[in-house]
């Protein structure tokens, strides 16, 4: 009898820690089990890097594939005004951008999502996430500058804050803004660095209105003329440097806890102190964490900027077969790889039997074996150097 109880009490708290794991990364603050806080505002945090030991047949990349969500995104060819108001809420100008040394393409899709009674009822209007055709993700690509720079990056809002009524796509939406117009306003390309320009633009939005509340990741890069880039990174999105197809460079993910990733947070002081007064801290990263890269590209190099909907259901070797598959033996269209991409993603995302990396590390962390795609708004900036 003894022996079953302790049975049934260790699987009430395995399933306990799953629930907890699966919401932690975009709830709103993150408590430990013996009361300490995950993510306070001291700058000590686990960095880890997943390594994913899994993938999936290349045969599943066929462009016949009709993806699994009732959601279509943002394409070349689609209807003028939806893609106009698309690129107003995503910080670009074309789905497909070609310049002086780089070719530029961007695709993402939100997940599916339910309104959030409390946010209706707090503002008697639907949730901005609902609206967006990124949802809690955003990106930007720059105006080219000088002769060849181009900025372009990605960023991940923190969707725990929907549920209590705010919205929690503008911290991702207007930090992606304020990057741009900083960098397209600057005088000083050859020298300004990504974390430079992230750490202004993320003083900007602390001090708008725009941004009532929330936290987001950051991956942003910055190309030059002379076929470097340079690269800031916070949190968990991903940035993948491929040459010949194979992945040569990335940036490692920041995580505090499992699924709890490095996040730039505006938070009121007043909500700040009452989570204090009951032993709670939010998460509130600094810009100066950022890890930054600088890599020399060479014509043919492939970069991705990538929000984790990606690298929580791919691993880089299903990446390296894709671009192989769709650029070097059938030589689509740069947009069109990036479109076809995120429709993959999204279909192996809903995949209740795909080995995700997000179930692999689920399953390493608790001994228990765990399948299936991890559901998320999935965004993608594509750059082939020319």
């Amino acid at each position: 009898m003894a022996n079953r109880r302790a049975l049934a009490l260790y699987i009430v708290i395995v399933l306990v820690s799953m629930l907890f794991s699966f919401v932690a990364k975009r709830g709103i603050p993150t408590v430990a089990r013996n009361g300490a806080v995950i993510g306070s505002v001291s700058s000590a945090g686990t960095r880890t890097i997943a390594r994913r030991s899994f993938s999936f047949s290349s045969s599943s990349w066929s462009p016949k594939s009709t993806g699994g969500s009732s959601k279509s995104f943002t394409t070349a060819t689609g209807a003028a005004a939806s893609a106009s108001a698309a690129a107003a809420a995503t910080n670009y100008d074309n789905a497909l951008t070609s310049v002086l040394h780089y070719e530029v393409a961007v695709a993402y899709q939100p997940k599916d999502r339910e309104e959030s009674n409390l946010f209706k009822k707090k503002h008697n209007k639907p949730s901005p996430a609902l609206e967006s055709p990124s949802g809690e993700d955003n990106l930007f690509v720059s105006k080219e500058l000088g002769q060849g720079y181009l900025a372009v990056g990605v960023a991940d809002g923190v969707g725990g804050w929907s549920e209590a009524g705010y919205d929690s796509s503008a911290i991702s939406r207007e930090l992606c803004a304020s990057f741009r117009a900083k960098f397209e306003a600057s005088e000083d390309l050859a020298n300004v660095t990504p974390k430079q320009l992230l750490s202004k633009a993320f003083e900007e939005i602390t001090h708008s209105p725009k941004v009532e509340i929330g936290g987001t990741t950051a991956c942003f890069g910055i190309l030059t003329p002379d076929k470097k880039l340079k690269v800031s990174n916070l949190g968990d999105s991903w940035c993948g440097l491929f040459r010949d197809y194979q992945l040569i460079n990335e940036s490692h993910f920041q995580t505090h806890n499992f699924n709890t990733p490095y996040q730039l947070a505006k938070i009121p002081k007043q909500i700040v102190r009452q989570a204090e007064l009951e032993g709670r801290r939010y998460i509130i990263d600094s810009p100066e964490l950022a890890d930054e890269y600088v890599w020399d590209l060479q014509s043919g190099d492939v970069i991705m900027f990538a929000t984790d909907g990606v690298t929580d259901n791919v691993i880089p070797k299903d990446i390296e077969i894709f671009l192989k598959d769709q650029l070097d033996e059938k030589s689509n269209k740069l947009d069109e790889v990036a479109q076809l991409f995120v429709k993959e993603v999204v279909k192996v995302s809903k995949d209740t039997n795909f080995p995700s990396a997000f179930a692999q590390e689920l399953s390493r962390l608790t001994g228990q074996k765990y399948l299936g795609g991890k559901e998320d708004d999935i965004t993608v900036v594509l750059v082939k150097v020319k």
